[in-house]
């Protein structure tokens, strides 16, 4: 009864456990990179963002594809945007 009870108390509402570092896989600012960068890539499967979110930000021409959508550019540009700037704020 008493570990069940313990077990119970480390969850989290959020779905972490006690253990987790919410800073990324592996506590560093690299790992909470890492991480920003896989939410994005699952946000936006189909671009090719590469390593380097500012170097995509160049690179990056709205409408250069057929059948390009210039607002549906512009969001992936500002969630590109978004990413990089929590990145450089840490959270």
């Amino acid at each position: 009864m008493r570990t069940r009870k313990a077990g119970r108390l480390r969850q989290r509402p959020w779905g972490r456990t006690a253990g987790t570092d919410p800073d990324g896989a592996d506590g560093t600012a690299d790992g909470f990179a890492a991480l920003v960068h896989a939410e994005l890539t699952e946000e936006l499967p189909d671009e090719d963002l590469g390593e380097d979110l500012a170097d995509f930000l160049e690179r990056f021409e709205p409408g250069s594809g057929p059948g390009a959508d210039v607002e549906a550019d512009e969001e992936s540009l500002e969630a590109v945007r978004e990413a990089q700037e929590r990145i450089a704020r840490g959270y």
